[in-house]
């Protein structure tokens, strides 16, 4: 019987084109199932590419609801929606961006009754939102040049990316724009001997100190995910906070660079439905469709990014377990990013992030 269904999912991929890791039609609960059309924004390029392989082909196939892509513009979706005429049904945003969405009434809650027991068994509970469900994991970690760090001698964490006297050379570390999502402070705490488990709530006046202590080391200070392993290419830097998709993507490209896990931030998307979405039922079949394992393990194969189904691990090839955020060989060195914490406010109706911004701003002008 196995075999047998091996053989037809061979048989799929031939007739659909599709990924390793296939769908089949017969495996999707008939309330999944529908009609008419569900508008998504997408960010092109490879991107799109993966999502239309993995999520959006399949899915048209195995339901009978045709998906349609727009361009991704988040401030002319959330006009739209002001508007009453949002321009797509569903988007993504950034974990940290959620509250954001919330905040301004853009999103609808998530109704999880269309999603199998099983499939929601599976997904850790960050990926489970009242107002998102995951998209997707990806990372930031300790990036460094093989040709300075060779193996056995290479940086560990971030004790050791803090630590100029054992790892001499310079350092970059992300702009204060993207101090949450370049885990600027997880990093310096982690850096000062704060252990994994105990970086929320964050220590602000600590993890500044700690950013302080490195400052005149940091030759660069970056703002575009692809200047991290650039300046690691090019000489300027010899150590990186930097994202793990680029990295391993310079790596393919034969470039010297390399990441530690080790204390890396688990970070992750989260889809939302738009507030006022004509085809609010759809864009649910959608989102109980591709949280299953197989689409999960079909997008990580296309891409490099993690899957939110735990399951989907197991369908991937073995290799890819380890340069897969959130894997089991991986998860346990890793700290889910606290989103929550970021964006819980203080007395003065100021979230945790504008605190953080400003002093950030404040230090790096002195």
């Amino acid at each position: 019987m196995k075999n047998a269904k091996i053989r037809k999912s061979i048989m799929a991929a031939v007739l659909f084109g599709a990924l390793p890791t296939i769908v089949l039609a017969d495996d999707v609960p008939a309330n999944l199932k529908g009609s008419g059309e569900l508008v998504i924004t997408s960010g092109g390029g490879t991107w799109e590419a993966a999502q239309k392989k993995a999520f959006f082909d399949p899915f048209t196939r195995d339901t009978g609801i045709k998906v349609v892509l727009v361009p991704e513009d988040h401030a002319k979706l959330l006009a739209s929606v002001k508007l009453g005429q949002p321009e797509a049904d569903m988007t993504s945003v950034p974990g940290g961006a959620l509250a954001g969405f919330v905040e301004k009434d853009a999103v609808e809650k998530i109704d999880y009754s269309l999603f199998a027991k099983e499939t929601l068994d599976e997904m850790p509970e960050q990926m489970k939102n009242e107002n998102g469900v995951g998209a997707l994991l990806y990372s930031i970690g300790v990036g460094y040049n093989t040709t300075k760090f060779p193996k056995g001698k290479e940086p560990k964490n971030w004790v050791d990316f803090y630590d100029v006297k054992k790892f001499p050379g310079a350092r970059s570390l992300p702009k204060c724009e993207k101090l949450v999502d370049g885990g600027l402070l997880e990093g310096a705490l982690m850096g000062d001997g704060v252990a994994s488990d105990k970086v929320y709530p964050i220590d602000m006046d600590r993890a500044f100190a700690k950013v302080a202590e490195l400052k005149p080391h940091v030759g660069r200070w970056w703002v575009a995910g692809a200047d991290a392993p650039q300046s690691l290419i090019s000489g300027e830097v010899d150590m990186a906070a930097a994202y793990n998709g680029r990295i391993f993507g310079a790596k393919k490209d034969g470039a010297p660079v390399e990441l530690s896990w080790d204390q890396s931030l688990l970070q992750y998307d989260f889809w939302v439905l738009m507030k006022g979405s004509p085809n609010k039922e759809n864009a649910e079949k959608f989102l109980a469709y591709i949280s299953r394992p197989e689409p999960q393990a079909a997008f990580a194969e296309a891409i490099s990014y993690g899957p939110v189904n735990e399951k989907a691990f197991s369908l991937v090839p073995k290799e890819l377990l380890d340069i897969l955020p959130g894997s089991p060989a991986i998860a346990k060195k890793q700290v889910f990013q606290d989103y929550k914490w970021w964006n819980a406010k203080n007395a003065e109706g100021r979230t945790n992030w504008d605190v953080a911004l400003e002093r950030c701003v404040v230090l790096l002008s002195q």
